[in-house]
């Protein structure tokens, strides 16, 4: 495994300290968010006719996602369902927590994650976090072939495949590929399928669950870094106590209105300096 370089911006902050207390529900998501609607035809990411869309509002305020992953889990008795949404063109996910400090996470390809929320005064505010291996080449080894079998697992691509019952890109069925996990340790097998036709840079998707705090995703497990590579998206995992599955990745437009949040960061001299959103276009 590789090594985790985290750069927490948070501690300081009320913000942060108010996410701490909170119980955190394993089924937190059994239905998608009350103002999404899931869209029965799917649209390539690239298509032209996307672009409608997106000159409907203003990107000096709100930040676009037209496409969303949606995930149902069994795990531990329990089951439901979560969405990442994502924006094809720039390579932003966005993650809508069960926290009521904390309206939605969004990271980007270079390992940056934004937290809208209170900061717990009543102020919306931004705060960044960034992890490292998101996209530093000197935490992830590019010429390889992934998957990496080490000294706890060994990885082999079965010859299996299946398709993604909603979801294309290009016009084209998203393919995903069977691997068989052995436990060099300890007893048992896992089945993980992968596949690498969908534009995102998936160790995004893993750094929700290395946050600090109660950000997480509701399956801790979905972090394979070091094992897969960063084109490769899992689509299924199916384990001991562990079911999860990719059910849709499709169009289905999110608005996030992050004009109104004041981003904050902190200065030299340890103070908070409120600054323009990088994310927002000026």
């Amino acid at each position: 495994m590789k090594t985790l370089i985290i750069s927490v911006v948070f501690a300081a902050c009320c913000f942060w300290g108010c996410q701490s207390g909170i119980e955190r529900k394993t089924d937190m998501f059994e239905a998608p968010p009350p103002h999404v609607q899931r869209v029965e035809k799917d649209l390539d990411p690239l298509e032209e006719s996307v672009q409608v869309i997106e000159d409907t509002y203003d990107p000096g305020n709100t930040l676009y996602f037209s496409h969303a992953f949606i995930y149902e889990y069994k795990l531990e008795g329990k089951q439901g369902e979560f969405w990442i949404y994502h924006n094809p063109k720039n390579g932003q996910l966005l993650y809508v927590p069960d926290d009521p400090m904390v309206d939605f996470v969004i990271s980007d390809p270079s390992g940056d994650y934004y937290f809208f929320g209170e900061d717990g005064h009543g102020v919306k505010s931004v705060f960044m976090e960034t992890v490292q291996w998101g996209n530093n080449p000197e935490f992830y080894e590019q010429n390889v072939s992934y998957p990496i079998s080490d000294d706890f697992i060994h990885v082999e691509k079965t010859g299996k495949s299946k398709k993604i019952g909603d979801g294309s890109v290009r016009g084209e069925p998203i393919v995903c590929y069977e691997y068989r996990w052995d436990f060099r340790k300890v007893a048992g097998t896992q089945i993980v399928y992968a596949t690498d036709m969908i534009p995102v840079n998936f160790y995004q998707v893993y750094g929700f669950n290395r946050m600090e705090g109660d950000i997480n995703l509701p399956v801790l497990s979905l972090d394979f870094t070091g094992i897969f590579g960063k084109d490769q998206s899992i689509t299924h995992i199916d384990g001991d106590g562990i079911n999860l599955e990719l059910i849709a990745y499709q169009f289905n437009p999110y608005y996030a209105e992050a004009g109104a949040y004041k981003f904050l960061r902190r200065a030299q001299d340890g103070s908070w300096q409120e600054e323009p959103l990088p994310l927002l276009s000026k």
